[in-house]
C-alpha cells in the first residue's frame, strides 16, 4: 500500500509538471511513479504524452503501447499512440501508416461513447481529420516522387538508346517534358460549404434568418450571442442585425459538408500555402 501511495505521489507532482509544461521535469516525475508501481497504465499513458509533447514519437508510441497492454481501455493512451504513429509516418513519409494511427484514434472515439466521455469527442474528430488530411498530402508527394523516377527512367533510355539521332533524343525528350509538372492539384471548396466568415470548410453549420451559414464556434465567438441577445455585429454583406433567436443548425448543410470532406481529405482547415510539413496532430 505505501508503495502505490509513494508512485501516486511522483504521479501528482508529474502532472503539475506537465500542466507548467516542464515536459522533461515531468518523464522525471512519471519515470519514479513507473519504478515504484509498473502496473499503472496511467503512469504511461502520461509519460507517453510528455515524450509527445517533446516530439519524441517513437518514445510516446512505446510508452503508449505499454498503457494498452495495461488496460486495454485506456483512451489517452490510443489517442497519443495513434498520434505518434501518424506523425513518424509524417516524418518517414509513408502514408501507408497513417491508417495504423487512424485506427488507434478511432479506437478512443469509440470507448469515449461506452465511458460517457463526450467532452473528448471534439477533440478526437479534429485529430482523426487531420490524420486523414496528412495522408492525403504524403500521398500526394509520393505520387510526385513516383512521376519524376518515372519520367528520369524515360529520359535516361531516350539518351543511351544508340538507334535514335540526336535531333530525334531531342524531339522525345521534349514530349517526355509536357508530363513533367510540378504544379499543385486545384483546390477548390464550393462556396455554399464555406462558413461565411473565414471561408472555410463547414463542420458544424450555423445558419441565420437571411440565409448565410458559419461555423458555430466561429459564430458564437464573433457575435457574442450568449451576452448579447441582438448583437451589433455587421457581416460585411449583411444590412441588418443578426438576430440570435432566428440562427438554427443546418442538418442538411452539414450532411453534405460531411460528403465532401470524405471525399477531399485535404479540405480540413484549408489553407492553400499548407503543405504536408506543416501538419500536427
Amino acid at each position: 500500500m505505501q508503495t502505490t501511495t509513494k508512485a501516486q505521489q511522483f504521479k501528482v507532482k508529474g502532472n503539475e509538471a506537465f500542466q507548467s509544461k516542464n515536459y522533461l521535469e515531468a518523464i522525471q516525475f512519471y519515470s519514479q511513479a513507473i519504478a515504484e508501481d509498473n502496473t499503472e497504465s496511467i503512469f504511461f499513458s502520461n509519460r507517453s504524452n510528455c515524450y509527445y509533447q517533446l516530439r519524441r514519437y517513437q518514445e510516446a508510441c512505446n510508452d503508449a503501447t505499454e498503457a494498452l497492454e495495461l488496460d486495454e481501455k485506456n483512451i489517452k493512451a490510443h489517442m497519443i499512440a495513434g498520434q505518434s504513429i501518424c506523425m513518424l509516418a509524417k516524418e518517414r513519409q509513408e502514408s501507408s501508416k497513417i491508417d495504423t494511427g487512424i485506427q488507434r484514434i478511432l479506437k478512443a472515439r469509440t470507448l469515449c461513447a461506452g465511458q460517457k466521455k463526450s467532452e473528448y469527442e471534439k477533440e478526437i474528430d479534429e485529430k482523426i481529420h487531420k490524420a486523414k488530411k496528412l495522408k492525403w498530402f504524403i500521398q500526394q508527394e509520393e505520387e510526385k516522387i513516383k512521376n519524376q523516377e518515372i519520367v528520369q527512367q524515360l529520359q535516361d533510355l531516350v539518351k543511351s538508346d544508340v538507334k535514335l539521332t540526336q535531333q530525334e533524343k531531342q524531339i522525345t525528350l521534349a514530349q517526355i517534358d509536357k508530363y513533367i509538372t510540378n504544379e499543385k492539384p486545384k483546390l477548390e471548396i464550393p462556396e455554399y460549404l464555406q462558413c461565411h466568415i473565414s471561408k472555410k470548410l463547414l463542420i458544424d453549420p450555423y445558419t441565420t434568418e437571411v440565409g448565410y451559414s458559419y461555423e458555430k464556434a466561429l459564430l458564437f465567438s464573433k457575435l457574442h450571442l450568449n451576452q448579447d441577445p441582438y448583437t451589433k455585429y455587421m457581416s460585411h454583406q449583411i444590412s441588418k442585425p443578426i438576430n440570435p433567436q432566428i440562427i438554427y443548425p443546418n442538418i442538411n448543410l452539414k450532411q453534405a459538408a460531411s460528403e465532401f470532406l470524405a471525399q477531399n481529405p485535404w479540405a480540413y482547415d484549408y489553407n492553400p500555402d499548407q503543405n504536408y510539413k506543416d501538419i500536427e496532430i
